[in-house]
């Protein structure tokens, strides 16, 4: 076998092992290092096909065919992202955008700007600072707003979140995902009550525990659907109190840069709960935010999200570059639900 051949084993088989941590029990990938090699699994999908390629060009059909395997299950594994029914939104939408701010250096007159030509509905910011919360409570299209209070949980910055329209009700903590306090709104839509929240859970370097008790978490909010909701045998246990299961909303709908994607198991744990990601459901392909700001490198991780609850579908998703941020903006518009859409 040639150095080429062993290569090429070697590299494949390694890639093909990595994909493989996908599979570990929810929970399980709070511990580090495994949260980051599984978050980096697109990388390990691209070095895949690649050397699957290389495989084959070099004449070495088993190990091309592993590499095949491998390469179509990826396939597979994103299958929500492209494959599914894209129906003409029909009925009034709702737009909703969210950011991560990077410790308030966003440019506040680009996000208003931006917003204002998507005809956001409902904006949600994480990573505020005050001095950026001041610029921002003068945008005049976003009369109504809700801001977290300052802790020492806040993970470079607070959340706030916005709305052109007058909230029934507002809060400025919900959900605890032992992070950033995460302010909601109620709002009236088509007749029905729908809380909407802005979301910021730790990310792993600040403590793998914090980490997988807020992302799995994010799914307490069908709570205030009246639905109970179980967490994975391996969440961290840290002692929070949770809410309590009872209809105080008709939809949820939980915004904000959540330090997750569809590679790691509690976030699909999140999913299967109950929450639709917006990004899956328009079935026009992966919207990746992060990172925005290195140079000759393209944004690679889907961060940013827009979950829904059932009852709502989205029709439409994009993302923007913000100055000062290192994430992109997401944008979404939502209506009502029109039959079943995502594939998990």
């Amino acid at each position: 076998m040639g150095a080429l051949h062993v290569v090429c084993w070697v590299l494949t088989s390694s890639f093909a092992a990595w994909l493989l941590l996908r599979l570990i029990p929810a929970g399980l990938d709070s511990r580090r290092p495994l949260t980051e090699l599984i978050a980096l699994c697109p990388y390990a999908a691209v070095g895949e096909a690649l050397f699957t390629v290389v495989s084959y060009g070099s004449g070495d059909w088993g190990c091309g065919i592993l590499g095949s395997i491998f390469t179509a299950w990826e396939i597979w594994f994103m299958r929500s992202y492209f494959f599914g029914k894209r129906p003409k939104a029909s009925g009034p939408l709702l737009t909703v955008m969210t950011l991560n701010c990077r410790y308030g250096r966003a440019d506040a007159d680009e996000i208003e700007k931006f917003a204002e030509k998507e005809g956001v509905d409902v904006l949600a910011l994480q990573e505020v600072s005050p001095e950026l919360k001041e610029k921002v409570s003068r945008f005049a299209s976003f009369p109504y707003q809700a801001s977290g209070e300052e802790s020492g949980e806040d993970n470079g910055g607070f959340n706030m979140i916005l709305s052109r329209k007058k909230p029934l009700a507002s809060m400025p903590s919900s959900v605890d995902l032992c992070a950033a306090q995460c302010p909601a709104i109620k709002l009236e839509f088509e007749g029905k009550t729908l809380l909407a929240a802005s979301v910021h859970p730790k990310s792993p370097h600040r403590g793998g525990a914090y980490w997988g008790w807020g992302v799995s978490h994010l799914a307490s909010f069908l709570c205030y659907l009246g639905e109970e909701v179980r967490m994975p045998k391996f969440c961290p246990k840290l002692g929070l109190k949770e809410p309590k299961a009872e209809k105080r909303a008709d939809y949820a709908l939980v915004m904000g840069d959540m330090n997750s994607s569809l590679d790691l198991p509690s976030f699909r744990a999140v999913l299967r709960s109950g929450m639709k990601d917006s990004s899956m459901d328009a079935h026009t392909g992966p919207h990746p935010t992060f990172p925005a700001t290195w140079k000759g490198w393209h944004e690679a991780l889907e961060l940013d999200h827009v979950l829904h609850s059932s009852g709502l579908r989205s029709y439409f998703v994009k993302t923007k570059k913000i100055s000062g941020s290192d994430h992109l903006a997401l944008v979404s518009r939502l209506g009502k639900e029109k039959g079943a859409s995502t594939i998990l």
